[in-house]
């Protein structure tokens, strides 16, 4: 396979000679910066030289990938773009004479190297960009941004409704008798015998479950596509956030308290200069935090050794900042709540009797540990009744007071996080980049896996080009015939 690629590079330098393409064209500086024959190491076992027919090489698959996403563009719409475009035929190693991939053999390539290998390809570019000097690695900058889901989500009345649809015409394809007697079942709930929607709900609800028991007692309940969509209505069923049949791993999150999305979360690690050194991806309401252990272990297996870490409030966990320290990183992360929030309001802590002190002297009664470390202090609710900053203190919710501390708040915070967060800029950058030109702002794909290696996939070229743009300052800028025997030389 190498053997035919490089004899297609030759065919294509005879090109370059002749001024066919563009010789300061960025796809160009990609080509001379990056090797991508590591993909033939990582996928060697894919293949066999004996057995089956000849496939296409899966550097070339992997290149026109890279150029769907770079160009931002469908399987399909790449495929047509190949047949006549000659500078993506260049960068593809396709000759004249030479097939051209269609749209399901891309997918297929796609899916067969799964999320795991192209993990693999990712560290080997981040190991290739290292070895080029094009990585500084003391800062590991972290956060995460959201992809919304290829899927529209639906509420819980429409997916119940929906969900018995489904089950329905399930049946009818097993066993068209059966559901024809179930029919009435499937219908909706009218919504104005209803006063409000819980009700409604509940009535909807109702019906699943008469569905559902109905089939149960039926052959057709063994045929594999009705056991199919009945786990995914009784998975809507059992209220397991579930907001769309067509992507049922997507869920709702929130960029911010008022801005919500319905999808999933990508968390990337960069060094200061923007290299994507780990990435991976959850579902839209997975917290920051729960991303973090992985891409710090992703980065360390790489060999790197950041001494700091930054990030923002989203990380502010003791336990994080704890195991930072433990490897040696010293976190940079701003706190949730401002610093002394509680000596400001009033609040003391007695340590000899390990309890907190109101404003009017009451003292707290008990505390409960908190899912992110740390404890909730109770008051005594008498106490709150008769308290004159009552109404200052409390919420309309609140009956007394409650509030949030942690032993450890003020360890383990070096000095200089205004510094830090300027570091923190290239992430916000790199996420720009990402959706505004190679289109990550919305899922191409259904499910976590096809999302996350999407993600990777635009990692990938996010690390491409900004070695091609390293190596190329590096070198110094050529340009015209001189440049053009360069690549030809390279």
């Amino acid at each position: 396979m190498l053997g035919r690629l490089d004899q297609q590079r030759n065919f294509f330098d005879e090109i370059l000679f002749g001024h066919m393409l563009p010789a300061d064209h960025p796809l160009l500086d990609i080509d001379r910066a990056v090797d991508f024959s590591f993909v033939e190491e990582e996928t060697a076992d894919l293949y066999s030289a004996d057995q089956g027919r000849p496939s296409y090489p899966p550097e070339q698959l992997v290149r026109i990938l890279f150029l769907a996403v770079w160009a931002n563009l469908s399987d399909v719409q790449v495929c047509q773009q190949l047949r006549y475009n000659v500078l993506y035929r260049y960068f593809c190693r396709i000759g004249w004479e030479d097939a051209i991939p269609d749209d399901t053999t891309l997918v297929r390539f796609r899916q067969r190297l799964g999320e795991e290998r192209w993990q693999r390809l990712l560290q080997r570019l981040v190991e290739q960009a290292r070895a080029k000097g094009c990585l500084k690695g003391r800062w590991l900058v972290m956060d995460s941004s959201p992809v919304v889901a290829h899927a529209a989500a639906r509420t819980r009345v429409q997916l119940l409704r929906e969900g018995r649809q489904r089950l329905v015409q399930a049946v009818r394809q097993a066993a068209p008798p059966v559901a024809k007697e179930l029919e009435a079942l499937a219908e909706p709930v009218p919504d104005t015998t209803y006063e409000d929607q819980d009700q409604l709900l509940q009535a909807e609800q109702e019906w699943t479950e008469a569905l559902l028991a109905a089939i149960t007692s039926r052959q057709a309940a063994q045929a594999p596509a009705v056991r199919r969509v009945r786990k995914q209505v009784e998975r809507v069923l059992k209220d397991e956030r579930v907001a769309s049949y067509a992507d049922p791993e997507a869920r709702w999150g929130h960029q911010r308290r008022e801005k919500p999305f319905f999808g999933y979360k990508m968390h990337l690690a960069t060094d200061e200069t923007g290299y994507v050194l780990a990435a991976t991806v959850t579902a839209g309401n997975a917290s920051d935090l729960e991303g973090a252990p992985a891409l710090v272990e992703q980065a360390r297996v790489q060999g790197l050794r950041p001494r700091r870490l930054v990030a923002d409030k989203a990380y502010d966990a003791t336990r994080l900042r704890e195991d930072l320290v433990r490897q040696g990183i010293r976190p940079y992360i701003p706190q949730r709540t401002q610093r002394q929030r509680l000596p400001k309001q009033g609040f003391t802590y007695d340590k000899r009797r390990r309890q907190w002190i109101g404003p009017e002297g009451h003292r707290s009664i008990g505390q409960s540990p908190h899912q992110r470390g740390g404890w909730l202090v109770y008051f005594s609710e008498r106490a709150c009744r008769g308290c004159p900053r009552a109404g200052r203190c409390l919420s309309r919710s609140q009956t007394r007071k409650v509030l949030y501390w942690h032993p450890g708040t003020e360890a383990n915070r070096p000095r200089g996080l205004k510094r830090a967060l300027r570091v923190r800029t290239v992430i916000e950058r790199t996420f720009g980049e990402a959706k505004q030109w190679h289109g990550l702002g919305r899922s191409r794909y259904r499910g976590r896996e096809r999302t996350a290696i999407q993600v990777l996939l635009t990692c990938l070229v996010l690390n491409a080009k900004k070695m091609a743009r390293r190596l190329q300052d590096a070198r110094g800028s050529g340009h015209g015939k001189r440049r053009a025997m360069e690549w030809a030389a390279a």
